[in-house]
């Protein structure tokens, strides 16, 4: 009897053990730092209350409570997504900032993460004391200071729409603001993140807006335009700055360049309207900017006359990043919510998390979880990302311990 008694006393040391490391390691994983003794011993509490999934999805909330999630895992693993050069030694921006407010609160049922693709949105910090220092669509100082002075992204950030350019501090000598306090002047045709001065600055400036069409496929689809290459598509939306001859040789252009310039073309009239000049995004609702039709070396290739926009890369090869819903519209809010609707967005992020905190990229054993995560992620359209966090996690964590 003594025996058994100290076979039942050991089990649970090691049960219990195995419990407050696997809290230990989740805790970790998502926000990225040790817990606190006190939230240790919660989320032990609830794993071992719990066995399995169930209690390591709890546990995998209390860290998410955690502010280093918000102020540094969250925010340098964004940073990279805003720039070019894909780098996390950037400032603070509007992009990060509202990607960061949107993960927050798209626990609530009515602020599905998706959104940040096509809603009137901008997340905002605080009123910070001086003109040079608040939000502007023109310089950056505001959420540089907010990174400068460490403030917690996890409770300062609030949503307003770019629409009405949000100002908030008094100014009494500016008749254009209303009784909220805002300005008036603010963008139309706003779409998220995808309009933000940030996404502008990297992504709209110079060029021919072509940037931005490719790095929302990156960020948000995981996908390059190499790895969409597919030279069946018809060509008819090729624009004049694209030789038919690279070369001398015909054969280039259609068996090379029109793999990839087929189909971003296609999509690039969503941005026709928009342009970077003088340090803020431009929006200019029925005048296509310049650089779109500029260096007319094919006479004969497509002129972008309006924003339309058409997705030839929704049949063929490329169906399977499961397009749903409209694959035609106008202007770049359409256009988010087309990638939003995607199959392929789900799995991107359910992907992008997995690397994150399983702290490697998913394997071909993994794909059955990749898409098991996108079905939840999708589920009554709820587009959590805290939840997707917390559910991968869990996952991790129960795998390697």
């Amino acid at each position: 009897m003594k025996k058994v008694l100290m076979l039942l006393i050991l089990s649970f040391v090691v049960q219990a053990n195995e419990a407050r490391l696997k809290a230990w390691t989740l805790h970790n994983r998502i926000a990225g730092v040790p817990p606190t003794p006190t939230v240790l011993n919660q989320m032990e509490n609830m794993i071992v209350q719990n066995p399995g999934k169930v209690g390591l999805e709890n546990a995998a909330s209390i860290a998410l409570q955690n502010d280093y999630f918000y102020n540094v895992r969250l925010k340098n693993w964004l940073k990279p997504l805003s720039n070019e050069e894909r780098s996390k030694n950037v400032p603070l921006n509007d992009f990060v900032a509202t990607v960061i407010g949107a993960i927050r609160d798209s626990d609530n049922p009515n602020k599905p993460f998706s959104r940040v693709l096509y809603d009137d949105l901008i997340y905002v910090g605080p009123a910070l004391g001086d003109q040079n220092r608040n939000f502007s669509r023109s310089n950056n100082n505001h959420y540089a200071r907010i990174e400068s002075e460490f403030l917690d992204l996890k409770n300062i950030l609030v949503e307003r729409m770019q629409s009405q350019n949000i100002d908030t501090e008094p100014n009494p000598d500016n008749n254009r603001r209303d009784q909220t306090n805002v300005v008036v002047n603010g963008i139309n045709g706003a779409a998220g993140v995808l309009t933000t001065r940030a996404y502008g600055e990297s992504f709209y400036q110079a060029g021919t807006n072509r940037s931005v069409t490719r790095h929302t496929f990156m960020n948000f689809l995981c996908k390059d335009f190499e790895d969409l290459h597919d030279t069946t598509v018809p060509d008819f939306r090729v624009r004049r700055d694209v030789e038919r001859e690279p070369g001398g040789d015909s054969r280039t252009y259609k068996n090379t360049c029109v793999g990839c310039h087929a189909g971003q073309d296609a999509l690039g009239g969503a941005f026709a309207y928009w342009d970077y000049r003088n340090n803020r995004l431009r929006f200019t609702p029925g005048n296509v900017v310049d650089k779109m039709n500029h260096n007319a070396l094919y006479d004969m290739g497509h002129v972008t006359t309006d924003n339309s926009w058409l997705n030839l890369w929704a049949s063929g090869q490329n169906a399977n990043l499961g397009w749903r819903g409209p694959t035609t519209g106008n202007g770049v809010k359409e256009f988010g919510q087309m990638i939003a609707r995607s199959r392929q967005f789900s799995r991107c992020m359910s992907m992008k998390v997995f690397k994150l905190v399983c702290i490697r990229p998913p394997v071909e054993d993994d794909l059955p979880f990749i898409e098991e995560m996108a079905d939840d992620f999708e589920s009554n359209d709820s587009y959590n990302m805290k939840r997707l966090f917390a559910r991968t996690g869990a996952h991790c964590v129960e795998e390697d311990i």
